[in-house]
């Protein structure tokens, strides 16, 4: 599982992802909104740990961000503020939680755990969409304008749904590669570059006018043809 955690108190920041790793999960740091908002956009993050009060950005700008981009990823609010108004304010913007400073090692931990366990309820949340396609994660299948099903494979499926999570983000190589194959997968470029070699098979197939394109030395991005981008 990868965090992300938002915090311009250094020490803290650290302590906390230390926390994290020690639960044998991956965790990134950021310690102004701005980078925060950088990382989150470009990285396939399970959860976000994010202060309110931070520097260059603040984190209730950096979470309406998120989530006016479509990014339903777990945002916990990590601040001092408790008030009754600060809270409501913070789940207004999109946040999923909400956790007081100070706090234990185990709270912190288990509000992680929670938020974690709300995946996004397929069959109940009905299919992606993007770029005129419409993703059916439960029957693996793909349509472009309300076309006819393209049947995909489940990696194949993993991959675009990653994707449309973020059309026309640029998102990591390596993060692709943790989320279709799992976390710490050794190597993994060449099935990724097989996989999406695939992918733009079945997004012929399906007729689409967006494609997988390639951002050289940083990742894919799902765009428009139109768009432009290196393939």
């Amino acid at each position: 599982m990868r965090v992300l955690v938002v915090e311009d108190a250094w020490r803290l920041a650290e302590a906390v992802a230390e926390i994290l790793r020690g639960e044998g999960w991956s965790a990134d740091v950021a310690t102004d909104g701005g980078r925060g908002a950088e990382l989150a956009a470009a990285g396939a993050y399970d959860c976000v740990l994010l202060d309110v009060m931070l520097p260059v950005m603040g984190g209730l700008d950096v979470l309406r961000g998120m989530r006016e981009a479509g990014d339903a990823t777990p945002v916990i609010l990590v601040t001092a503020r408790d008030a009754v108004p600060d809270r409501v304010a913070g789940l207004d913007a999109g946040a999923d939680d909400y956790l007081v400073k100070p706090f234990h090692a185990e709270e912190l931990l288990a509000r992680v755990r929670a938020v974690c366990r709300r995946p996004r309820a397929i069959e109940e949340a009905g299919p992606l969409r993007a770029l005129g396609l419409e993703l059916d994660e439960g029957s693996l299948e793909l349509r472009a304008a309300g076309g006819a099903a393209v049947a995909l494979r489940a990696r194949e499926c993993q991959l675009l749904a990653e994707l449309m999570a973020r059309p026309g983000r640029v998102v990591a190589k390596r993060d692709l590669i943790d989320r279709v194959w799992g976390p710490g997968t050794a190597g993994g470029g060449n099935r990724l570059e097989v996989l999406v070699h695939d992918l733009r098979l079945r997004l012929a197939e399906a007729g689409s006018t967006a494609e997988v394109a390639t951002v050289r030395g940083a990742g894919y991005a799902l765009r428009e043809a139109s768009a432009g981008g290196a393939r």
